[in-house]
């Protein structure tokens, strides 16, 4: 079977702590990728000049992209993700490590998947030094205990309650770009090509840990551990415009899906699952929006429908909006 051409975009910014590890474990690549774009987000460090030396020394094709404004995390991957010219468009952050089988595990997951949309795996959590924290990343995030239920309608479900695919997990076809370029503001690249990957066709979970990633106080996006109370906190100085931003953000996604779809025939039971997404949303902003008795009687009406569980953080979810700030406008 005739390899796809493989694009790996990785995207930086201010990542010359790091960047020489990443670049070394992709060159050591099992399946080589047939370009690397690295896409620098105006770096005040080393990185380009990195990146430039890399390109010089690489038997695969390097293109360096310099950016002279920051466009974020977000910004970045998508101008990366448009430049790409494979069929395969594999994600890479500045500051893990790709095991020597990752490319060619997620190439051979399209193929014998051939209707997938996305593919992602497994990883392993490093410290700054790139020591093992003693737990996966499907772990960290607690998608381990529901992968077997990853498929279908349900994988959407799943993603509507939280994001639990980071992009450096990721690796997608480019015939999808189409679909999920341009990016809306608010949205960040992983969950969004991860939601509308599943809502329109699938994605396929590799079970295999196929790169380092690192956690330390410098990552610009990316799965964080915070504490319960740190969660709270952010939850409470949120208020009632951080929860309408939300309402828009998947109003957003559900129109994409309509317009890209034609039909929604195929996948009915997916919107349907958007569209209760959004009342949902809406009821929440509307009690965070509310004060006294009009606040809870909102908040224990939408706890009756059941899609605190569904697609918020069950009680938790209920109780910071019972204590939201409804003044934050």
């Amino acid at each position: 079977m005739t390899s796809p051409r493989i694009s790996v975009a990785l995207c930086t910014f201010n990542g010359a702590r790091y960047l020489q590890a990443q670049l070394e474990s992709i060159a050591l690549q099992t399946l080589p990728p047939d370009e690397l774009l690295i896409c620098d987000d105006a770096s005040t460090d080393e990185t380009a000049q990195m990146a430039d030396a890399f390109a010089l020394e690489s038997k695969f094709p390097v293109r360096v992209i310099l950016g002279s404004e920051r466009l974020g995390p977000a910004g970045n991957f998508a101008k990366a993700i448009e430049a790409c010219r494979g069929e395969i468009i594999v994600l890479s952050d500045q500051d893990d490590r790709w095991r020597p089988h990752k490319a060619e595990s997620l190439v051979r997951a399209f193929q014998q998947n051939p209707s997938a949309a996305y593919a992602f795996s497994d990883a392993m959590m490093v410290d700054q030094a790139g020591q093992p924290l003693g737990q996966r990343l499907w772990e960290a995030v607690r998608l381990r205990e529901r992968i077997g239920e990853f498929h279908g309608a349900r994988q959407v479900e799943i993603l509507l309650r939280h994001n639990l695919i980071p992009g450096a997990a990721m690796a997608f076809r480019a015939a999808f770009r189409a679909v999920i370029l341009p990016l809306p503001a608010g949205w960040m690249h992983d969950y969004w090509i991860a939601l509308l990957g599943s809502v329109l066709s699938y994605g396929v979970p590799v079970d295999d840990v196929l790169f380092d990633y690192r956690r330390h106080g410098d990552q610009a996006c990316g799965w964080r551990k915070k504490t319960f109370a740190q969660v709270f906190a952010d939850s409470l100085h949120a208020g009632a415009q951080e929860s309408w931003r939300k309402l828009e953000l998947f109003r957003h996604a559900r129109s994409r899906v309509l317009a890209v779809s034609g039909s929604t025939a195929p996948i009915k039971d997916r919107v349907s699952l958007l569209e209760e997404k959004e009342a949902h949303l809406l009821r929440r902003a509307a009690a965070r929006s509310a004060a006294g008795p009009s606040r809870v009687i909102d908040v224990l009406t939408e706890v009756r429908t059941g899609r605190y569980r569904r697609f918020s953080s069950s009680w938790y979810s209920v109780i910071r909006d019972l204590q939201g700030s409804a003044g934050q406008q």
